[in-house]
C-alpha cells in the first residue's frame, strides 16, 4: 500500500479511563468495577484504530501532550502504526474521559473532562503534504480552524486536477450539538450525520435526517454570497442509528438504509460510531465500493464490533455481501 493511499483523520486524542459495571451505579454509592482499564479514545483517534485494523495506512493529526502520565497515548499510536509525526506538542494535560459500560444493558455513560486543551489550528494543517493522502476525515468541531483547513484541501485539489493528479475525498463527522457545524458539513464531500446530532436538530429518523441534513445544506448553498462560497454539489450524507441500522443519501440523491446487524448480547458499544465511520471510509477509500456497498460494510463491520470488548478482534471482521 502507497503513502498515496494514507488516510488521515482530524481531530482529538483523549484517555479513555473505562470501568466496566454488572449495573449501572446508584447515585451516592461505593461500587467495585467488575474490571477497569485505561484506552486511548478520541473519535478521530479512534476511527486510524479502526482503520489499522481493517489494514489501512493511516495518520492522526491532533494536539498532543508532552506529559508525562500521558505518553501511553503516543506510544500505543506508535505500536499500532498510526503516524503521528506531523502532529504539534504542548505541555498541558490532555483531555479524558471517564467511561461506565454496563454488562446488564450493553450501554455505555461516557463524561468527558477538558479543561482548555489547546486546539490543533490551520497554520499546523499547513505542515502538511496532501499529495501524501487520498482521503481526510475531520472531526466536526473548531468551525473557523477546521473551514480553512477544508478550503485548503478544495484550493489542493484544484490546483491537482489541473496536473492531471489525483483528488482528496474530504469527511465530516457530524457528533457534537452545535449549529455551526453545518458550516462544515456544506463544503465537505461526505457527511457522517449521527444520531444524536439528527435528533438535536428535530429529526427523529434516520430517513428524517438525511433528507433534512440535505435541505439544510443545500439552504446554506443557497445563501451563500461570495462566488467562492459556492459548492457545486451537496455532500452525500450517511446516518448511523443505532440499534435501528442505518441510511444514507448520495450527492446524486439515491436513498437506501440497512438494518442494524442482530446482536444476543452487546459486549462493548463504546466507539460503535467511529467503528462505522471508519468501516465507510476503509470501503470506499479502500475496496472502492461505491456508497451503497460502503454503508453495508460499515454496518456490518460496527455490529461486529459491539460484539467484542475494545478494537483489536476488527482485524478478524469478513463482510458479506448483502
Amino acid at each position: 500500500m502507497t503513502d498515496r493511499q494514507r488516510i488521515l483523520c482530524v481531530g482529538m486524542c483523549v484517555l479513555d479511563i473505562i470501568h466496566i459495571c454488572e449495573k449501572y451505579p446508584s447515585e451516592d454509592t461505593d461500587k467495585r468495577s467488575l474490571s477497569g482499564h485505561w484506552q486511548r479514545g478520541g473519535n478521530a483517534s479512534n476511527v486510524c484504530t479502526v482503520l489499522r485494523q481493517l489494514g489501512a495506512e493511516c495518520e492522526f493529526l491532533g494536539m498532543l501532550s508532552t506529559a508525562a502520565a500521558f505518553k501511553f497515548l503516543q506510544q500505543d499510536c506508535t505500536e499500532r502504526n498510526i503516524h503521528i509525526e506531523n502532529c504539534p506538542m504542548c505541555e498541558e494535560n490532555p483531555p479524558f474521559s471517564t467511561v461506565i459500560l454496563a454488562t446488564n444493558t450493553g450501554t455505555r455513560t461516557i463524561i468527558h473532562s477538558n479543561r482548555g486543551f489547546p486546539i490543533l489550528k490551520f497554520q499546523h494543517f499547513q505542515n502538511l503534504k496532501l499529495n501524501n493522502y487520498k482521503w481526510i476525515h475531520f472531526e466536526g468541531r473548531n468551525v473557523t480552524e477546521t473551514s480553512q483547513m477544508i478550503w485548503e484541501i478544495r484550493k489542493y485539489r484544484k490546483q491537482a486536477k489541473d496536473r492531471g493528479e489525483e483528488s482528496i475525498t474530504v469527511s465530516v463527522e457530524l457528533e457534537r450539538l452545535d449549529m455551526d457545524l453545518l458550516a462544515l458539513a456544506r463544503i465537505a464531500d461526505i457527511v457522517i450525520l449521527s444520531k444524536d446530532m439528527s435528533e438535536f436538530l428535530g429529526w427523529s429518523t434516520r430517513y428524517e435526517a438525511v433528507y433534512g441534513m440535505r435541505q439544510s445544506l443545500q439552504d446554506l448553498q443557497d445563501a451563500a454570497k461570495e462566488i467562492d462560497e459556492k459548492i457545486e454539489t451537496i455532500p452525500s450524507i450517511v446516518c448511523p442509528w443505532g440499534s435501528e441500522g442505518c441510511a444514507y443519501l448520495s450527492s446524486d440523491s439515491s436513498y437506501g438504509s440497512f438494518l442494524a446487524i442482530p446482536a444476543t448480547t452487546v459486549v462493548d458499544s463504546l466507539g460503535a460510531g467511529d467503528t462505522f465511520a471508519a468501516g465507510f471510509i476503509f470501503a470506499q477509500c479502500i475496496l472502492n465500493m461505491d456508497i451503497k456497498m460502503s454503508v453495508d460494510y460499515a454496518n456490518q463491520v460496527a455490529g461486529f464490533k459491539i460484539l467484542h470488548r475494545g478494537y483489536d478482534m476488527i482485524k478478524k471482521f469478513q463482510y458479506r455481501k448483502t
